[in-house]
């Protein structure tokens, strides 16, 4: 479903509540397993709650593979990546990706820093209505 579809906002908005809740369930549950999953577990979470902070990501469909965070111009498969890719690094940094994951756009020490530099990908992308991505904001 295109996010200019009806309803297609209330689904991208449920999405950003249920994501939490997710990564949080699966933190729990690697805690009996190897820390280094734990660690990065952790660090998608961080993402979620940072990403979820700028306006401009907001509006985007938020998924996840492994632990890459994504952000789609549709809320459905296939996924329309819409944005740069952002994952954690077992040292506890941040690694942001080109959509395409062939280009390493930067590293970043905080989550903030990373979705910073996500953010500032957006510049000139287009949005779910075919416009340019506003930068920082909707």
């Amino acid at each position: 479903m295109n996010l200019q579809a009806s309803g297609a906002a209330d689904c991208v908005e449920a999405r950003w509540q249920r994501l939490p809740t997710t990564w949080r369930l699966m933190h729990e549950r690697d805690g009996s397993q190897a820390s280094s999953s734990q660690a990065l577990s952790r660090g998608v979470l961080a993402l979620i709650e940072a990403a979820s902070a700028e306006p401009s990501l907001r509006r985007l469909y938020p998924f996840t593979t492994r632990y890459t965070l994504w952000f789609s111009a549709r809320t459905s498969h296939p996924f329309e990546v819409a944005a740069p890719a952002v994952e954690p690094l077992p040292g506890g940094r941040f690694r942001v990706l080109s959509p395409t994951q062939k280009l390493v756009i930067g590293e970043a020490d905080t989550a903030q820093a990373a979705v910073a530099l996500v953010v500032a990908g957006l510049a000139g992308a287009p949005g779910p209505s075919g416009a340019p991505a506003a930068p920082g904001g909707s």
